[in-house]
């Protein structure tokens, strides 16, 4: 069976999608936060004893749509990893990026689930802030080099030109060497 391939373009279009769903957990952290709902629901990880989804009362509400949107960065982020794996070609710079996002997403579960245990304990909330600062970069990275063109792209590029960086350095002496035996180059001292 041939596994399929995906085009750098789409990648780029997961990439962004991941780096948008991060961003905007982000958002609704800080509308956890600000709203002081984080303990709007008292257990974890379900809601309370009696519900695992529980809109019963406001704070509720804004701390579960802050749980229930984890499933939609999870699923991004899952693409991204997947993606980076049959995409063409393949980059390891992508796949290890993307697989920080998992990393960071399964560590912000745990993190969360420390910050609800101990009743919003200010260290344990730092550190959930945090940890959220590095996935956002992380995926702003991953979606920037992902947009970069591909190594091999570049070289055919150059070889298109028929140029390498070694024939432009050694180009770019020889012609400096070459003024300055004219005398067209002038060295100053600057103070």
């Amino acid at each position: 069976m041939r596994v399929p391939r995906l085009r750098p373009k789409t990648y780029r279009a997961i990439t962004f999608a991941s780096l948008v769903s991060l961003a905007a957990i982000v958002v609704t952290g800080a509308l956890v936060r600000l709203t002081d709902s984080g303990l709007g629901c008292s257990d974890w990880p379900r809601c309370n004893d009696d519900k695992i989804i529980d809109v019963s009362s406001t704070h509720a509400a804004v701390e579960q749509i802050n749980r229930l949107f984890t499933g939609v960065v999870s699923l991004a982020v899952i693409l991204a990893v997947a993606g980076s794996l049959i995409r063409s070609p393949r980059r390891k710079d992508l796949t290890w990026l993307s697989l920080s996002l998992v990393i960071g997403v399964i560590g912000q579960a745990v993190v969360g689930g420390i910050v609800v245990l101990t009743h919003l304990n200010p260290i344990a909330v730092q550190q959930h802030f945090l940890l959220s600062m590095v996935i956002l970069a992380a995926a702003v990275v991953l979606h920037r080099r992902a947009t970069l063109l591909d190594g091999a792209s570049r070289l055919a590029r150059r070889c298109a030109h028929g140029t390498s960086d070694r024939d432009r350095y050694r180009h770019h002496r020889h012609r400096t060497a070459q003024r300055h035996a004219q005398g067209r180059v002038r060295t100053t001292l600057r103070l």
